[in-house]
């Protein structure tokens, strides 16, 4: 059992309903050496009530709104711990998580990040979200995923492949590379999962450590008028290219297919549910690429139709 001191940073925005069963997760942790910050990022709601009755067996950070980005950042400052776990306001962690992570790190001084699997938590037809305690009373295990662990900085410019809510980084890693980019209200976490690849081995360890509540009706999950991931890709291109550390391209091609995916995710996501301008720009961008596929036709006019065309015109140069 590792008695390195680990912090806990949850931050909570308007989570009363949930924050309750996410705290209690990670204080039944088996794993005795820590701490847990709760990060209150100007709730409206009874989110500090919920957390004040934890009394004195948790740290709460309380601050005006400013987003998930500086909400980490403030529990980051505020950690004591040698390594740092995160964990969203509405998950919940499976048993063990926390000690098999601290025993990698200890174990594993070339590795500076640890994540686990999760187990996608979707909402009962009526709304609400069943506990599965059966599967909560699982025992993280050290079992390593080898061929998704290592330098992983190609593989994370073709995929997000790690879960905020998974993950525990050392502190050192922290002082090096500072905290989340406050200018990324969305992709922040995939921006700094880009970084850490640059500092060091990431371990995927093969069990479910974290339950990830599925909530389609959340701000998070509504288009956006910055294409987020897109920039973030764009970022680390630019500052590092495509070459990881350790010496392993990512081929251009499939970057480049990358970033048409995500224009195209971004142009459906407005053109579904958003803006149907920012839908049309990105349809009209993939045809100067790709004027022969019928279907990017078939999305364009449908954007022109919801008036996408016009309030494209309409807007100042």
């Amino acid at each position: 059992m590792s008695d390195t001191f680990v912090s806990v940073i949850i931050p909570a925005y308007n989570a009363a309903s949930t924050v309750a069963e996410t705290v209690e997760s990670a204080l039944a942790q088996d794993h005795v050496a820590k701490e847990v910050i709760v990060v209150n990022d100007g709730s409206k709601d009874d989110t500090l009530a919920v957390l004040q009755r934890f009394g004195s067996r948790i740290r709460v950070v309380d601050q005006p709104n400013a987003g998930p980005p500086a909400a980490r950042n403030n529990g980051m400052a505020a950690a004591q711990g040698d390594y740092i776990a995160f964990l969203d306001a509405d998950d919940v962690w499976v048993q063990g998580k926390l000690a098999a992570q601290a025993r990698h790190l200890d174990a594993h001084p070339d590795v500076g990040t640890v994540f686990t699997n999760w187990w996608v938590w979707n909402a009962e037809p009526d709304g609400s979200f069943r506990r599965q305690p059966a599967l909560e009373a699982r025992h993280v295990t050290d079992e390593v995923d080898e061929p998704n662990s290592g330098w992983l900085y190609h593989r994370l410019l073709l995929e997000s492949e790690m879960l905020t809510t998974t993950v525990m980084i050392r502190r050192s890693i922290v002082q090096r590379i500072g905290g989340f980019d406050l200018n990324l209200w969305n992709g922040d976490d995939y921006d700094y999962w880009l970084r850490l690849s640059r500092e060091g081995r990431i371990t995927r360890l093969k069990s479910i450590g974290a339950l990830y509540r599925i909530l389609p009706n959340s701000v998070s999950r509504s288009p956006k008028a910055r294409n987020f991931e897109h920039e973030v890709v764009s970022m680390a291109l630019q500052r590092w290219g495509r070459t990881g550390p350790d010496g392993t391209t990512c081929p251009e091609d499939a970057v480049q297919r990358r970033l048409e995916r995500m224009e195209l995710d971004h142009a459906y996501a407005h053109l579904l549910r958003g803006d149907a301008a920012i839908a049309w720009q990105g349809y009209r961008n993939a045809l100067a690429r790709h004027p022969l596929q019928p279907k990017l036709w078939l999305n364009a006019a449908r954007a022109v139709l919801r008036g996408g065309l016009n309030a494209t015109a309409a807007k100042p140069a």
